[in-house]
């Protein structure tokens, strides 16, 4: 039996520091039936020649801009549908993957027609420790993670990272490709809610293991790291006030909860820059707020039509 076509993408954004262990780890992966597309988001650190020189079995697709995290890895994602994907996976450059990563994600694929889904769990990138993801987002299933052989196959999770995730084909058919309304961050836990509003589940994989450093780019300088938090931040709201399985003014509601919370943590923090930002966010937020609307109303009625 012919194993499923896989494509795996790897979004690049001045990722020379990652990109080849990344890349070189890939190549051992112990799954015959895959792809590499490396998706570059203008870098201008000598990443794209590094890619195109070091791995022509690559596929290597390079924007002119930084076109973010959804609109980067979409463009991935397109490729590998229109070249007949039966799964696409996406992973980050700063990721380097245990041989049976790939296998082990496919196979719970395969064996489970409900799950859409599925995500590898997260060790540090230089350790045998879980990393801070696995640790917060994972924290009540970290016993059973930490004795992989004795685990599930699988588990069901709200969510998995987008630093690792597998989704299949017809999940994309069915709910569309990452939403380009989130530039960073929040863009894979959006797509994972409107999956599982469709009918599929999201399964964590504990045999399936890759290495993540988490931060990459992001952590360039502390002018990024604030861009970073802009990014964060703003996703955030935009996540909670777009649930297409609550009504508008309930959707109102969470946000408002949202803002209070950041004010108040500002506030605690004494910092000025933070406030600032927040205060020049909600003016971004209210200037997009008919995309906002836009995207809830598309997802709820794509809630509706599924139903």
């Amino acid at each position: 039996m012919s194993q499923p076509l896989v494509y795996v993408i790897v979004l690049n954004y001045n990722g020379h520091r990652w990109i080849e262990a990344c890349v070189d780890t890939l190549l051992k992966t112990d799954y015959e039936n895959f792809r590499i597309v490396v998706v570059d988001n203008a870098s201008v650190d000598g990443s794209v020649e590094l890619v195109r020189s070091r791995y022509p079995q690559a596929k290597l697709l390079v924007n002119g801009r930084n076109l973010g995290f959804s609109e980067g890895n979409n463009a991935g994602i397109s490729e590998a549908l229109t070249n007949n994907a039966d799964y696409v996976v996406l992973l980050n450059p700063d990721t380097k993957v245990e041989p049976e990563w790939l296998r082990e994600l496919i196979g719970v694929g395969e064996a489970e027609s409900e799950v859409g889904i599925l995500g590898a769990v997260q060790l540090e990138y230089d350790g045998a420790e879980f990393n801070s993801w696995t640790k917060t987002a994972m924290r009540q299933l970290l016993d059973e993670l930490a004795r992989p052989e004795f685990a599930r196959d699988w588990i069901p999770v709200e969510w998995v990272e987008g630093a690792c995730l597998a989704a299949k084909r017809r999940v994309f058919e069915d709910i569309g490709l990452l939403d380009p309304i989130y530039f960073a961050f929040y863009e894979e836990i959006d797509f994972c809610r409107r999956a599982a509003a469709s009918g599929y589940k999201v399964a964590l994989v504990p045999r399936s293991r890759i290495r993540h450093y988490r931060g990459g780019s992001w952590e360039a300088d502390s002018s990024i790291k604030r861009e970073r938090d802009y990014r964060c931040d703003r996703s955030q709201f935009i996540y909670a006030s777009t649930d297409p399985r609550i009504s508008m003014p309930r959707n109102l509601w969470r946000y408002l909860v949202t803002l209070g919370t950041k004010f108040k943590a500002a506030f605690g923090s004494f910092s000025l820059i933070r406030l600032f930002d927040l205060i020049r966010m909600q003016a971004d937020l209210v200037a997009t707020s008919g995309s906002i609307i836009g995207k809830w109303r598309r997802d709820r009625a794509r809630l509706a039509s599924a139903k």
